[in-house]
């Protein structure tokens, strides 16, 4: 039998496994405190195309972050962002 990752998580020793919760739990109190909320959405391809050309038009990416997942997110996130604290609620 090989061990895998599971197998080799339930092996370990269960402090080790609580240091891990611990640190998700003590991150989760941190974005509660802070006021965030997690929003997890699914849009078609077509919405997606168009909102990399909205941030790409607006100076939010260049063509080349558009590429990066993790920079596209930041970059709409900071839209969503400005649009409600700042366009509606203000």
């Amino acid at each position: 039998m090989f061990p895998t990752v599971l197998h080799s998580a339930m092996l370990a020793p269960p402090e080790k496994r609580r240091r891990k919760n611990r640190a998700y739990q003590r991150a989760s109190r941190a974005r509660r405190k802070a006021g965030l909320h997690r929003c997890q959405l699914y849009i078609s391809g077509r919405a997606y195309e168009g909102l990399i050309g909205q941030l790409i038009l607006m100076g939010q990416l260049t063509d080349s972050e558009a590429l990066d997942h993790r920079r596209f997110e930041a970059a709409l996130t900071a839209m969503i962002e400005y649009q409600g604290a700042v366009k509606w609620a203000g």
